[in-house]
C-alpha cells in the first residue's frame, strides 16, 4: 500500500478536537499543500481565509447553528444544545479555512461558459486535508453552512463563491469516528469501463447532506 493511500485510509470526519492549537509550521504545510494543487490552466482562483482567534471562531459557530434535526444529532451527538432546540456544527476546531475561489480569476469553458472556481477550489482543499492527515491533524470538510452570514460576518466580497470550511485540529482523546465512517461501496458501483450498466443499475439518490466522511 503507497503511502497516500495509508493516509487516505486512515483520515476521517474528526467531531471533536483537543484544545491545542495546529502549530504554525503544520499550517504552513498545509496551506503550502493548498498552492501546489493544481487549477484549471493555472488560473489559481483559491482564495483561504485562516481563522485562528476566538472571535471568529465564535463567528464560525454563528454561522454554522441551525434548527435541531435528528440526523446530525444521531450523527455526532456533540451537535445537540442543551436544549435540544439547534444542532451546531461547528466541533470546537482550533483553525478553520474558509475555502473560496474568486470569480473573476476563474477559467470560463469557452462553449459552457462554466467557470472552474468552485472545481479548483475543491482539488486545493482535498490538498489540504490529505496534507493535513500527514502531518497527524484532523479535519472535518464543512459544507453545510449559512454562506451568506459567513460572507457577513468575515467581510468575504461578493465576487468571491465559498465552497467549504475546513476544520483542522488535533482529535480530543476519546475521539472516535462516526459510525457511517471507514466504508466504501465496492468499485463495481462506482466505475464503469467502456461503458455504462443498464439504465437505473448504476444511480443511487443521496438524500443528506453535509459534512463529509
Amino acid at each position: 500500500m503507497s503511502d497516500l493511500i495509508d493516509i487516505m485510509h486512515k483520515r476521517h470526519t474528526v467531531r471533536s478536537y483537543a484544545d491545542r492549537p495546529v502549530e504554525p509550521e503544520k499550517l504552513s504545510a498545509v496551506l503550502e499543500a493548498g498552492r501546489w494543487a493544481p487549477t484549471a490552466v493555472n488560473a489559481q482562483p483559491q482564495r483561504i481565509v485562516v481563522l485562528d482567534t476566538p472571535e471568529n471562531l465564535a463567528k464560525v459557530r454563528e454561522f454554522c447553528t441551525f434548527g435541531w434535526k435528528k440526523h446530525y444529532v444521531d450523527l455526532a451527538e456533540q451537535c445537540d444544545t442543551p436544549d435540544h432546540e439547534h444542532i451546531v456544527l461547528y466541533y470546537g476546531a482550533p483553525l478553520v479555512l474558509v475555502v473560496c475561489y474568486d470569480r473573476d480569476a476563474c477559467w470560463t469553458h469557452p462553449e459552457s461558459g462554466a467557470s472552474s472556481g468552485a472545481t479548483d477550489a475543491t482539488i486545493v482543499a482535498i490538498h489540504m486535508m490529505l496534507e493535513a492527515a500527514s502531518l497527524g491533524v484532523g479535519s472535518a470538510w464543512i459544507s453545510y453552512f449559512d454562506h451568506e452570514k459567513a460572507r457577513e460576518l468575515l467581510g468575504i466580497p461578493e465576487d468571491w463563491g465559498l465552497v467549504c470550511l475546513l476544520y483542522l485540529g488535533y482529535p480530543a482523546k476519546n475521539e472516535q469516528p462516526a459510525h457511517i465512517s471507514g466504508t466504501r461501496k465496492p468499485l463495481a458501483e462506482t466505475c464503469f469501463f467502456n461503458g455504462l450498466p443498464p439504465a437505473g443499475s448504476h444511480s443511487q439518490k443521496v438524500t443528506q447532506e453535509g459534512d463529509s466522511q
